[in-house]
């Protein structure tokens, strides 16, 4: 996701969003960050553990707990919380998986004239577009919370490339877009808190 469909989503998601300061004390700082109205869609909660340089954020919008594993002050992880996702420790929903996505970054792996030279091998398929109906037929009962490639889709992609097995599980891995929204949440609370 690039970072101006970010901030259009957080400003249309956030729009009357109202941070509110619970506690900022030495050790920790807790800001509820939800509508205006108080209503529940898509509010969070912050908790820092300054000396501990934690973030736990719940709500919502789900929950992850990132640790930076030495102190921190407000302004600082203000200032570079679009770089937490490598420092989430658990998370409800870090990753996403999608159909399109998943067919798009093994075409991306497997190269054309590789692919055309297994069909033209292997009885299995009479064409390209056979083959690649094939795999997305195959993609698309494997996608549940995350892609699991069949045994089927494993097998054919391992005979064009036999180090398949690497990065096939992977494919489609996006960065939830709930990730995103807590970041710049966070981003949008402390601004209007002053810090």
């Amino acid at each position: 996701m690039k970072l101006e469909e970010i901030k259009a989503l957080c400003s249309k998601n956030f729009a009357t969003h109202k941070a509110t300061l619970i506690q900022n004390t030495d050790r920790y700082c807790i800001i509820d960050w939800r509508r205006a109205d108080g209503g529940i869609n898509h509010y969070v909660n912050y908790i820092v553990d300054k000396k501990r340089g934690s973030l736990i954020v719940s709500g919502d919008l789900g929950d992850s707990i990132a640790t930076w594993y030495n102190s921190l002050d407000l302004a600082n992880l203000k200032s570079y919380i679009h770089y937490y996702i490598s420092k989430i420790q658990c998370s409800s929903d870090l990753y996403s998986y999608d159909e399109d996505d998943v067919i798009e970054d093994i075409k991306a792996r497997l190269d054309e004239p590789d692919v055309l030279e297994y069909i033209e091998e292997n009885d299995r398929f009479e064409s390209e577009e056979e083959f690649w109906e094939f795999v997305e037929d195959e993609v698309s009962s494997s996608i549940y919370d995350r892609f699991i490639p069949s045994q089927n889709l494993s097998d054919v992609i391992e005979e064009i490339y036999y180090n398949s097995w690497e990065w096939l599980s992977d494919c489609g891995k996006r960065i939830s877009t709930r990730v995103y929204l807590w970041a710049e949440g966070f981003y949008m609370a402390c601004n209007q808190l002053g810090i």
